[in-house]
């Protein structure tokens, strides 16, 4: 039996675990959190409170506090992530937003949403911003009841938009935008990336970058350009533009220099 467990990330409302097993199982036991999580490769067999299910790659796993569950995973290997979510800490997030109080049915779904939020989620920056808003826009997917209506908050955004564009010459906070929005910080998330598809952090990341295209364009020197908006970090700056323009400030720079 093999299994490899990796500790991504602990606190009073999650612990994450990411995992890799091949020929391995765990028997009938029980946790007293929800346990949320992704199959991203292989085959799991569950048995879950009398039923025999099967979770495949890309499928979400749900089980309830004090369920009984045991696994057998494929011999040919899976991974998995899975994050275990203490109760009243989830029950402390419903009451703080106003969320009507959600009933979990547990077992194996088809929610391709849900299942990118909890990957996004397990590769966020430890001890970041990003770390944060990637859990309120897994817990958004999770805990939603419905669409939410077409324009909603659609004010309190505009103001965080306005503010964002006003502020790109350095890294904002998600409490920051969140004030100016005048909503929670999971109202806020949860909105904001239902209106535009980014979570905020990401999208005034987009900003900065389309200026530092815009001023790299107008002739301004790479390193002028990272001091201009705030990436006082340079490989950040280069690793950020280089994602999205398949090429590195300086060479993007080159590029629209005079013959």
């Amino acid at each position: 039996m093999a299994l490899v467990t990796e500790h991504l990330q602990a606190g009073g409302l999650v612990e994450a675990y990411w995992v890799r097993a091949s020929a391995a199982s765990f028997p009938r036991h029980a946790h007293d959190e929800y346990v949320l999580g992704v199959n991203l490769s292989g085959c799991e067999q569950i048995w879950l409170d009398g039923r025999e299910l099967q979770a495949a790659p890309g499928q979400v796993t749900l089980y309830n506090p004090l369920a009984v569950q045991a696994s057998t995973f494929d011999p040919a290997g899976v991974e998995y992530i899975s994050l275990h979510m203490a109760p009243e800490a989830i029950a402390r997030l419903v009451s703080q937003n106003n969320l009507n109080s959600p009933l979990f049915e547990q077992g194996v779904f088809d929610q391709p949403a849900l299942c990118q939020a909890i990957v996004a989620f397990a590769r966020a920056p430890a001890h970041s911003g990003h770390q944060e808003e990637a859990l309120l826009a897994l817990l958004a997917q999770w805990l939603e009841q419905s669409p939410g209506r077409p324009g909603e908050y659609s004010h309190a955004l505009a103001q965080a938009l306005q503010f964002m564009r006003q502020h790109l010459g350095h890294k904002l906070e998600l409490d920051e935008l969140a004030q100016v929005a005048g909503l929670s910080k999971y109202h806020f998330v949860r909105s904001f990336k239902k209106a535009t598809g980014l979570a905020p952090l990401q999208y005034h990341m987009q900003l900065r970058l389309i200026e530092a295209r815009r001023c790299l364009r107008a002739g301004l020197h790479p390193l002028d350009v990272a001091q201009l908006l705030g990436f006082y970090d340079q490989s950040h700056f280069i690793n950020s533009f280089r994602r999205v323009m398949g090429a590195t400030p300086h060479h993007y720079w080159q590029a629209f220099k005079p013959s």
